[in-house]
């Protein structure tokens, strides 16, 4: 079969349409004896230049290195045996593998795969939704990191290490990688978190006060259990993504608290609030997300305070640390930031800093001091 352009019927117009601008090669050798089929994208628009890329194609496999016939399910399953099996994010790039290997196609050859393969599987993903019951799509950060991010490393790894003959320079991962919205940085300003403590019910705020004072993720602790407790060295033990369970140091003050929530939680409950409806009211019951997200909302909307979500909390604490300390590596660290370019956000908050400096450079110079009078006098 000569090279060919893929065509589908539009649902809605009833007309034949491309399913891609780029040309097709489809095509059987004969290699150590065994007929085997090629087929993928040329990457090329015009019938003669997708020709000339399928005789290339043909030169090369008929000089094909050892693993040169590697499937894509064969090196996302090596992948996995070699280097994720056994880390902390397993279960993450599992999923993601599967999606890749679901929406390229797990028999396809990794040295027939092109940038175009990976954007089209980008566009898929980012077309599918979170799941049956919740009909958001999925955002930009998700997608970048099931496809793009978790092919690089597997074609790398291919390249490197399985001695497949794949030029990674003709992969253009920057460019089909979604651009991703900038996480803002959200605090109580004003006269915000006294409204806030005024509105929110006193169960709560136990575990509010230290998600506020300690700035971890709502998930690490919020199962938080009585064997998670180090008690004399001050720590506690909590799940952080990329890494499993850790042990993180907490204050005094903050391990007190944690310790008294803990015997008026059920079983080895550490967190729990007060149920208020008949018959089990004032019995205590572990705290989960749904429930806090449901004070929460109750409770800025109480407070008139709009714009402020569950996460802002941990913003909240890292952007009133940085203030106090000035050291952004001190906040990396109480934040678990693998990279400081993630803390980096918070940087704004030293601009008093920078004003600061300004204002004592325009007191202390003559020179900037006595133009700054001539224009007041002009």
């Amino acid at each position: 079969m000569s090279v060919y352009q893929e065509w589908k019927t539009d649902k809605k117009t009833g007309k034949r349409v491309l399913k891609s601008p780029y040309y097709q090669f489809d095509f059987v050798l004969t290699v150590d004896g065994q007929r085997r089929r090629f087929h993928g994208s040329t990457g090329e628009t015009t019938k003669a230049r997708a020709k000339k890329f399928e005789d290339a194609e043909k030169r090369r496999v008929k000089d094909e290195g050892p693993n040169d016939h590697m499937t894509l399910g064969d090196a996302c399953l090596r992948y996995h045996e070699e280097v994720i099996k056994g880390k902390a994010s397993e279960v993450d790039e599992l999923i993601a593998i599967k999606h890749c290997c679901r929406l390229i196609g797990s028999d396809r050859r990794l040295i027939s795969l092109t940038t175009d393969d990976f954007a089209i599987a980008v566009r898929k993903r980012a077309g599918e939704t979170k799941g049956k019951k919740n009909p958001k799509l999925l955002a930009p950060a998700t997608v970048n990191r099931q496809i793009v991010e978790i092919m690089r490393k597997v074609m790398r790894r291919a390249k490197r290490s399985w001695n497949v003959r794949i030029d990674l320079d003709n992969f253009a991962w920057s460019e089909i990688r979604l651009k991703e919205p900038k996480e803002r940085v959200r605090e109580f300003v004003g006269d915000e978190a006294e409204r806030f403590w005024n509105a929110l019910r006193p169960d709560y705020g136990p575990f509010i006060w230290f998600l506020l004072s300690r700035g971890l993720r709502v998930n690490a602790v919020i199962g938080m259990s009585m064997d998670h407790l180090d008690e004399p060295r001050s720590r506690i033990r909590i799940w952080i993504k990329g890494e499993g369970y850790v042990w993180v140091p907490v204050t005094r003050e903050q391990m007190s608290v944690i310790t008294q929530e803990a015997t008026k939680a059920p079983g080895k409950a550490v967190w729990s609030y007060e149920m208020q409806r008949h018959p089990n009211r004032g019995k205590r019951k572990a705290i989960s997300y749904e429930s806090l997200k449901r004070t929460m909302q109750t409770t800025l909307k109480n407070a008139g305070i709009v714009d402020f979500k569950i996460h802002d909390m941990r913003h909240d604490f890292a952007s009133k640390l940085l203030r106090a300390t000035r050291d952004l590596a001190l906040v990396q660290k109480s934040l678990r930031h693998a990279d400081i370019s993630s803390t980096v956000r918070y940087a704004h908050v030293l601009d008093e800093d920078v004003r600061d400096g300004l204002e004592a450079l325009q007191t202390k110079s003559p020179m900037i001091g006595r133009r700054s009078g001539k224009l007041k006098e002009a």
